[in-house]
């Protein structure tokens, strides 16, 4: 006989035919999206920031402010190897190439290479190098480690960027001079003798970056100028290789001009192909810090991803362009990530073809104490790896100052270990599971097998991606259990290469007759929080009954009074401001369900009953959305913010001294409302409000919404729960029966 069994994410369905499951993705392979591991590979650290780096003949250069380093794993002060301003390191073992050990007086903040690799180039502040004059820019052999002697352009002030291609440097900064001949913060010289060339683009700022294309088409610099040769040029300005003209750019208006509270400028330019890309960053809220890509060929914009937070060094490697920054909003202005009060991801990924965030998830920190304070601040690859510099302290949460290697050696990152499951049987012969998914820092897509009983038979597959700050949940409904039979369940997860399993869920006695426990029905439903509430008088902490550790904090209500089901009391506001709020926080849900029992009484008395907000212990700004409130005429509303305010409102007279049972579901733009079990309305609108926040009971502001602002003190509010998808219509009549 075939058995059909049901599984979903989101909403998606599929079955499981003869004990066989029919899925249309094969479990991907360690990587297939990431193709740099998220692990950092043991390198020795930096006392202070590295600034610049390159790659050539085996060993990674590092330039920058330290002036002593130290082997991987020592603690700062201990280990410590005196190397002032530039350093070499193995690629393959990361430890510190000792016999290269040059004095320079002052820091670097470039080094580039050679096509060949027989030399490096390095820029900074410096003016002596093993007590031999060389103001500002040196060249050293990566054969011997010796400083080149006849190669010593003299520059009048800091090199910040240097860029090699062919037989050519260009280098940019702050300088006036070279060789006592006017070059106003650009200049070339020739590789083998550091010859002046006649290329002479002149800004009106400093330089902060310079490339030149691979086929050495055009050179590109940026910064903080506003000219270049006389000409308007915003931050950023495309070159003639050899005159030094400024060519045509109309991909340079991805760079918004400066206003009054904000400017921008170019801070990283990486030319790859076909292709140059360019990172920003801004002073001023909500400047414009993202990366942005533009067609050699054409010089038109491909790209632009709006990111918040500076963004300081990008490399392309094995096709993702990889960003260091310190992001704060990846959701601003569509750019396909985080939101705001997420927390800040100084490494990040990004797809060549539209900029949108890759499956890479390591990250560092920034040194408070620097002078930048900023985290990453240069890239360098050998074509299958990544150098990473900086201020940062930490990689990873584990201590590894200034400087790191990410390498795509196997087996990467692993997947994070599974919830422990909660299966409920309400039905004979039936069990659901719902689970959350789990993150793999170099794999966004995971295979996931649902193992039954201690021979862990497997029952179910899923595909499905999730990133750090998007863990969707998967759902399943096992018929394959005789009523009063006892089992067990556990998720195993992998990246194609490793495997991690769950623990064993608890024994679960599959039930022989339908339950009539609420709390059994509601749980079964796989809610992420689920508060009923029903805390005696005096208690301040909300237990979350879903088993999903969400506890919440009761401010300004009284416990204890009867509630909407038997044998559980309720919670009622004492205060206008009354409210319970849970403990975690989560990044702008698209698919979710509020639910929630609701009693008021009175002419003019409403208020908000449960949703989400952006304020742990205030009011939300803007009042926050995702949200059932009741209007002064007692009609329910079910409100979500995709731009402008979307609502869906019941009749009236909801505040007639009953309990009501009131449900708001949301599924990437599909909103509906029940009240008592029954649709009082639906809308298809656009995607919720992106931020980062709180799941709420009871008071926020709605002033702001239509009808909003009822005055909230006396409601009573029962068994609330948040769900990560939206509740079917049959599961909601379910709910309301069930009182």
């Amino acid at each position: 006989m075939t058995k059909t069994r049901m599984f979903t994410r989101l909403g998606i369905v599929g079955t499981l035919l003869a004990g066989a499951l029919v899925v249309t993705l094969a479990p991907p392979a360690h990587s297939v999206e990431a193709s740099l591991a998220a692990t950092n590979s043991s390198t020795w650290q930096t006392n202070a920031s590295v600034q610049g780096l390159a790659v050539a003949a085996g060993k990674a250069y590092a330039g920058g402010r330290f002036t002593s380093v130290r082997p991987p794993g020592a603690a700062p002060g201990t280990g410590e190897v005196a190397q002032a301003y530039l350093a070499a390191f193995d690629t393959g073992t990361g430890a510190l190439v000792s016999a290269f050990n040059p004095v320079l007086n002052g820091q670097v903040y470039a080094v580039a290479a050679s096509a060949d690799g027989s030399r490096i180039f390095v820029g900074g502040d410096f003016t002596t190098v093993n007590g031999q004059t060389r103001n500002r820019i040196a060249a050293f052999d990566t054969a011997t480690g010796a400083l080149v002697a006849n190669w010593k352009p003299s520059v009048s002030y800091r090199v910040k960027s240097i860029a090699v291609s062919g037989t050519t440097v260009y280098f940019g900064g702050s300088f006036g001079l070279v060789n006592g001949v006017d070059r106003l913060r650009l200049a070339a010289v020739t590789t083998d003798t550091g010859t002046l060339l006649p290329w002479a683009p002149a800004t009106n700022g400093d330089v902060y970056a310079v490339d030149a294309a691979d086929d050495a088409s055009k050179v590109y610099a940026g910064g903080q100028f506003s000219t270049v040769n006389g000409t308007t040029q915003n931050t950023v300005t495309s070159l003639d290789p050899v005159s030094g003209a400024v060519l045509p750019f109309p991909g340079a208006t991805a760079v918004p001009p400066p206003n009054g509270s904000c400017t921008t400028r170019v801070k990283t330019i990486d030319a790859s192909g076909d292709t140059v890309y360019f990172g920003n960053g801004g002073d001023g809220g909500g400047c414009f810090d993202g990366t942005w890509a533009v067609d050699i060929a054409t010089n038109t914009l491909k790209w632009k991803n709006q990111c918040l937070g500076a963004t300081e060094a990008v490399k392309v490697v094995n096709g993702w362009l990889y960003k260091g920054s310190h992001a704060h909003d990846c959701a601003n202005q569509g750019a396909g990530g985080f939101p705001q009060g997420f927390g800040y991801r100084f490494l990040l990924s990004e797809k060549l073809t539209d900029g949108t965030l890759g499956p890479w998830f390591p990250n560092t920190d920034a040194d408070p104490n620097s002078v930048t304070n900023v985290g990453p601040l240069a890239f360098a690859t050998g074509g299958n790896d990544l150098w990473v510099g900086g201020d940062f302290l930490n990689v990873n949460g584990t201590g590894q100052q200034g400087l790191t290697h990410f390498t795509n050696a196997a087996p990467g990152a692993a997947p994070a270990k599974p919830a422990k499951l909660l299966p409920y049987s309400v039905q004979p012969g039936v069990v659901q599971i719902h689970f959350p998914t789990v993150v793999d820092n170099d794999d966004s897509t995971l295979t996931y097998r649902l193992l039954k009983g201690f021979s862990n038979t497997t029952i179910a597959t899923w595909t499905a991606k999730s990133t750090p700050w998007d863990r969707p949940w998967l759902s399943y409904t096992d018929t394959s259990s005789a009523p009063g039979e006892v089992t067990n369940y556990r998720v195993e997860v992998t990246d194609g290469s490793t495997t991690i399993r769950g623990n064993y869920s608890d024994q679960i006695t599959v039930a022989s007759a339908a339950s009539t426990a609420y709390d059994q029905i509601v749980n079964a439903d796989g809610p992420q929080a689920y508060w009923r509430l029903g805390e005696p008088a005096g208690t301040t902490t909300s237990v979350d009954a879903s088993g999903q550790s969400n506890n919440g904090t009761f401010t300004g209500v009284t416990l204890g009074g009867a509630g909407a089901i038997a044998g559980n009391t309720a919670m009622t506001t004492s205060s206008s401001s009354g409210r319970m709020v849970g403990e975690k926080a989560y990044s702008m849900p698209q698919q979710f369900t509020v639910e929630a029992w609701v009693k008021q009484s009175g002419f003019n008395r409403g208020g908000r009953i449960i949703g989400f907000g952006n304020s742990k212990t205030g009011n939300s700004g803007g009042g926050g959305d995702r949200m059932l409130y009741m209007r002064t005429n007692g009609s329910v509303v079910f409100g979500v913010n995709d731009g402008s305010q979307r609502t869906l409102t019941s009749p009236s007279g909801k505040n007639d001294g009953l309990w009501h049972h009131v449900v708001g579901s949301y599924d990437t733009g599909m909103m509906k409302l029940y009240v008592d079990g029954v649709l009082s309305g639906s809308a298809l609108v656009g995607s919720a409000s992106v931020y980062y926040g709180w799941w709420r009971v009871g008071y926020d502001l709605t002033n702001s919404w239509p009808g909003g602002g009822a005055t909230q003190t006396g409601m009573g509010i029962d068994e609330a729960a948040v769900y990560p998808y939206a509740l079917t219509p049959l599961q909601v009549q379910s709910h309301y029966a069930a009182r």
